[in-house]
C-alpha cells in the first residue's frame, strides 16, 4: 500500500506543524485519513470541515500543508 507524508501548521493562535506517515490507497484518501487522526479538532467534523482542511492544505498563498508519496 503507498506511504504518504503528510505535514501540516495547525490553524491554531500557537500553531504547531503535525507530521505523520500516512498508509493508504491515494493521496485523496491519505489527506481524509489524516484530517480524522490529527486535524479534525481545528475543524467541524464534517463534510464542510474537511472541505475547509483540504482548501487550507492546497491554498496556493499560504498553504498550511503538504503531502508527498513515498516510494
Amino acid at each position: 500500500m503507498p506511504r504518504f507524508a503528510v505535514a501540516f501548521v495547525t490553524p491554531s493562535e500557537n500553531s504547531q506543524l503535525i507530521h505523520q506517515v500516512v498508509e493508504s490507497e491515494d493521496k485523496e484518501s491519505a489527506l481524509r485519513q489524516f484530517f480524522k487522526e490529527f486535524a479534525r479538532e481545528f475543524y467541524s467534523e464534517d463534510e464542510q470541515g474537511y472541505h475547509y482542511f483540504k482548501e487550507d492544505f492546497f491554498d496556493d498563498v499560504s498553504a498550511g500543508g503538504s503531502i508527498i508519496e513515498l516510494s
